[in-house]
């Protein structure tokens, strides 16, 4: 008895270790426009940071700036500075959620900094270099649903406003 509960105690230790993150294909988001809600996303959505994963929130660069020298990656979903100066930028957003932590950040030299505090609406002023990016996130922690024979988890974040513009 004893021996076969070993047997199925490293079987279960070696399944975990082969589904590592590293084995997970990060697959972007779907996009949404403003104003539609982010429901679900999947294992492929969550960017793995550290002890922290995260679901980088994917939008239509053009609902978010007219600013011609800003670049928007598909693949990052985030939104960044090439204007060939350092200049000052308005960010400003407006959410609704009840069940997910987000956050509105920037990112400069691999560091994301936060600038929401948990404000579901407000503005910040950035002084931003070229290459610096922003970018809305909320933290992977929803309950898991079975949709169609696939897991999900709960999302429930819809983004209203996200505007990225140059400050008077």
């Amino acid at each position: 008895m004893k021996k076969s509960l070993w047997v199925i105690a490293g079987f279960l230790i070696l399944m975990v270790c082969a589904c590592s993150e590293s084995e997970i294909e990060y697959i972007p988001i779907g996009k949404k426009h403003l104003g539609e809600t982010y429901e679900t996303y999947t294992l492929n959505n969550v960017v793995w940071m550290d002890s922290v994963q995260i679901v980088v929130f994917n939008f239509y660069p053009e609902e978010v700036t007219d600013l011609s020298y800003m670049q928007y990656s598909e693949s990052a979903c985030a939104f960044t500075f090439h204007r060939g100066e350092t200049a000052d930028y308005r960010i400003s957003w407006d959410y609704d959620t009840d069940l997910n932590y987000v956050e509105v950040q920037y990112g400069q030299n691999a560091m994301w900094y936060t600038v929401n505090e948990q404000r579901h609406t407000g503005e910040y002023l950035l002084r931003a270099n070229d290459g610096m990016a922003v970018r809305i996130i909320m933290r992977a922690n929803g309950r898991s649903i079975n949709e169609g024979g696939e897991i999900k988890y709960e999302a429930g974040v819809t983004v209203n406003r996200f505007r990225i513009e140059e400050a008077e």
